[in-house]
């Protein structure tokens, strides 16, 4: 996963809801993709939280 160094300022992060200057990846966004090319949206490093469940093979996102 590629990361980037600024957070766009035109942008929120649909996590912690700010658009502070930190680290930034790109998620794809459901059903928009056309080819190669999706949509997609910038959030925060450090506002992933990640988790695996055994029983259901599933990852999910940590609520906030």
């Amino acid at each position: 996963m590629k990361t980037f160094k600024h957070f766009p300022k035109n942008v929120t992060c649909p996590l912690c809801r700010t658009n502070k200057d930190k680290p930034c990846v790109l998620v794809g966004i459901d059903d928009t993709s056309e080819g190669n090319i999706e949509e997609a949206i910038p959030i925060h490093v450090d506002c992933i939280e990640l988790r695996y469940n055994k029983e259901l093979n599933l990852f999910y996102q940590k609520g906030i």
